[in-house]
Formats: C-alpha cells, sequence, structure tokens
C-alpha cells in the first residue's frame, strides 16, 4: 500500500494547510496559521534583522499568503510586536511558574527561575537572537519592547525577595539583567543550544551577588 505523500513545510516548521476545501476546523485553521507567521516573523528578524525584514520575506517564511498575514496583521510591525509579547509572556510565565513551585528562599527560587529561561531559550537558540538582539540594534520602539522585557526579567527575578537584600541602584539593576542579556548572547553566539546548557551556575551568581553579596551567591549556584 502507499504512503501517504508528507505535507509540504514552510520554514516555520509547521504544515502548509492543503489548498481549497479541506474539512479542517476554524480553530484549527487559525492557530496553524498563527503559528506559522509567527515561525516567519522570527525566522527574518533573526536572519535579517528587524529593519531589513518584510512583510513578503515573512510569508515567504511562513507559507503563508500575503491575504493570510493581513487578516491577522496591519503590517510587519504589528506582527513583530505581537509576536514579541506572545514570545516574552511566554518566558516570563514559565520563570513565575518555575519560582513559584519552590519551596525554598529567594536563591532557590531565582534558580529555578534561572533554570527555566535557559531551557526555554535552548529549545529555541534563536529566541534569545529574536528577543535579546535584535530589538536592540532596531532602536526606536523596537528597543524599547526591549527594555521593557528586560524590566519584567528583573520584577520576576526579584519576587519573594528577602528584606535583608540589598537594593541596589535601579541603574545597577538595569544593568544587571542587561549584563545577563549579554551572558545568553554569548553562550549561544559561541555554542548555540550547548552553549545554554551549562551556564545556570554563573548565572544564578550574576544575579544574586548585587543582593546577596559574592558568598553567598556563590553558595546558591552550586
Amino acid at each position: 500500500m502507499a504512503k501517504d505523500k508528507p505535507q509540504a513545510k514552510s520554514l516555520s516548521g509547521l504544515p502548509r494547510l492543503p489548498p481549497g476545501r479541506h474539512g479542517l476546523s476554524r480553530e484549527y485553521v487559525v492557530k496553524n496559521q498563527r503559528e506559522r507567521i509567527a515561525g516567519g516573523v522570527i525566522a527574518v528578524v533573526v536572519e535579517r534583522g528587524y529593519a531589513d525584514a518584510t512583510v513578503t520575506q515573512i510569508v515567504t517564511a511562513a507559507g503563508v499568503s500575503r491575504r493570510t498575514f493581513y487578516n491577522y496583521y496591519s503590517d510587519r510591525e504589528d506582527a513583530f510586536f505581537d509576536i514579541y509579547r506572545q514570545v516574552t509572556d511566554f518566558l516570563c510565565e514559565a520563570m513565575a511558574g518555575a519560582g513559584a513551585a519552590q519551596k525554598g528562599g529567594w536563591p532557590v527560587r531565582v534558580r529555578a527561575e534561572l533554570a527555566a529561561l535557559l531551557e526555554s531559550f535552548a529549545a529555541n537558540p534563536d529566541l534569545v537572537r529574536f528577543c535579546l538582539v535584535a530589538p536592540p540594534a532596531a532602536g526606536g520602539e523596537v528597543a524599547g519592547a526591549y527594555r521593557e522585557f528586560l524590566e519584567r526579567l528583573l520584577g520576576t527575578l526579584c519576587e519573594g525577595r528577602p528584606k535583608r537584600a540589598k537594593q541596589p541602584p535601579p541603574a545597577a539593576e538595569y544593568g544587571l539583567v542587561g549584563g545577563l542579556a549579554a551572558l545568553l548572547v554569548a553562550a549561544v553566539e559561541d555554542g548555540g543550544a550547548e552553549g545554554l546548557t551549562g551556564l545556570l551556575s554563573e548565572a544564578v551568581e550574576l544575579v544574586l551577588t548585587p543582593y546577596l553579596g559574592r558568598t553567598e551567591a556563590v553558595k546558591a549556584a552550586r
């Protein structure tokens, strides 16, 4: 018996929908199209940068028509901001969930949150470039979205911080999450997903040192 012909895939990794009437539910079609557009936006922005990304490149990478793209988004900017928000929401929620599940003190919570962040990025290293490299290089409102993401990371990591912890100046705290972002980017550029797998102890020490001092931070990082 002949095997079914596999569905063609777009660069986003999801199968293209068959043309014409296909009997698929509206919910499935919308989910599939949105996920493929998201994959296309991420792929093009990572490869070309935000400024050089075009709708034509995005729909080609996603394997959807321009009409399908404009069913969901008014332009490239609209698509980028929506998808950036979805990705960063997912990352922050994964971190918060991992931290809330811990019964130890704040250092244990921070370690779990950073482990969740690293695990999420290791599963798709392009998200590091999409979230942490392309936006600051673009400037303007796109860079503003990046700064907001760093502020959310800081807020998540500081949740449950004990009163005995030191309070660095705001600029130092922002520099802290900026340093964490730089650490993640360097790891991906050097070794892709593998570059992230051994980074947990260094990341924990980096985050905790300004609040608890180096000695306690090193102990928590082990």
